[in-house]
């Protein structure tokens, strides 16, 4: 204390008077409570996803599962859009025309951030933003320059992914238009293909989290093991999140996934009830809205989509 530069005094000179203070206190809160009954409030955030053409039942923390979220969400999936041309990195033009579309509706709805239900989506980051006036986070992988600045550059990220091999168009993405490379040297991409049970992604399945979970689990340790200094763990594909509190619990390191990356940019749009001005955005009504694969399509669109 005796190093302070700015001491601590005993008694603060020049201090108001109790009772002056008080009324002053209490002004300050008449004027707030005037401005509160002038302000319209404004509806809780809600989260945009764009769908692949690819019905499967979804895993809690999934993110086609409204329950991952602890806010709105809407969905609108796009014709055409299949697992296959999502993992290619390339659109048809007419599906591409429902992308954008896609993107259009949700904006409509006044959506405060739009992403994807495929971590393979990283590679229409581009075209989305184009459109979008909102945050477009297509792919969890968004966060890569985030938690690469936090760590020590001889400090390694683990990112996981459905597939290793097919993770290079959305590096590419990230180096060509978000001004970051994916050094594989500091990000080890491993792929979740061979864990047993997770080929139930590709083939838009229910995966049988119980059995995948160990494997997820194994494999990560595994890298630890193999792999010197990795500091953090994200998940590129949207159906890992499921497995994110059992890796942080068994490596004691942090995982950032697609549920955090919508959390970061929604909890931006979010009233903070701790401080500050209150009262000015309605809250969340705790319900989901109910959605079935095909919802918020008009008739026409859904007799386009591949996967009735």
């Amino acid at each position: 204390k005796k190093e302070l530069v700015n001491k601590i005094p005993d008694k603060v000179p020049g201090q108001p008077d109790p009772k002056i203070k008080a009324k002053a206190k209490a002004k300050s809160k008449a004027i707030m409570q005037k401005i509160k009954k002038r302000i319209i409030k404004q509806q809780a955030p809600v989260l945009g996803v764009i769908r692949l053409d690819y019905n499967y039942p979804p895993a809690a923390g999934d993110i086609d599962a409204p329950g991952s979220f602890d806010y709105d969400v809407l969905y609108r999936a796009v014709p055409g859009l299949t697992f296959e041309m999502a993992q290619s990195g390339k659109m048809t033009y007419t599906v591409q025309k429902e992308f954008e579309a896609a993107v259009r509706w949700l904006e409509s709805r006044n959506v405060c951030g739009i992403t994807g239900d495929c971590g393979f989506m990283m590679a229409f980051q581009v075209i989305a933003r184009k459109i979008a006036t909102r945050p477009v986070f297509m792919s969890s992988m968004v966060q890569c320059p985030m938690i690469a600045c936090a760590f020590d550059p001889k400090e390694r990220i683990l990112i996981l992914t459905a597939n290793g091999k097919s993770l290079a168009p959305q590096k590419d993405v990230l180096l060509n238009s978000c001004g970051f490379d994916v050094d594989e040297d500091r990000f080890i991409i491993e792929g979740c293909q061979d864990i047993p049970g997770f080929d139930a992604v590709a083939k838009g399945e229910k995966v049988p989290v119980d059995i995948v979970q160990p494997g997820i689990v194994k494999k990560t340790l595994d890298i630890l093991k193999r792999v010197p200094k990795i500091s953090g763990i994200l998940l590129e594909c949207t159906e890992l999140p499921p497995y994110a509190d059992a890796l942080r619990a068994h490596t004691g390191l942090p995982v950032w996934d697609a549920i955090t990356a919508a959390d970061f940019y929604i909890n931006a749009y979010k009233d903070n009830p701790r401080f500050g001005l209150n009262d000015w955005q309605d809250e969340w009504d705790g319900e989901h809205e109910a959605y079935t694969f095909g919802d918020n399509l008009i008739e026409s669109d859904k007799k386009e989509l591949v996967n009735k």
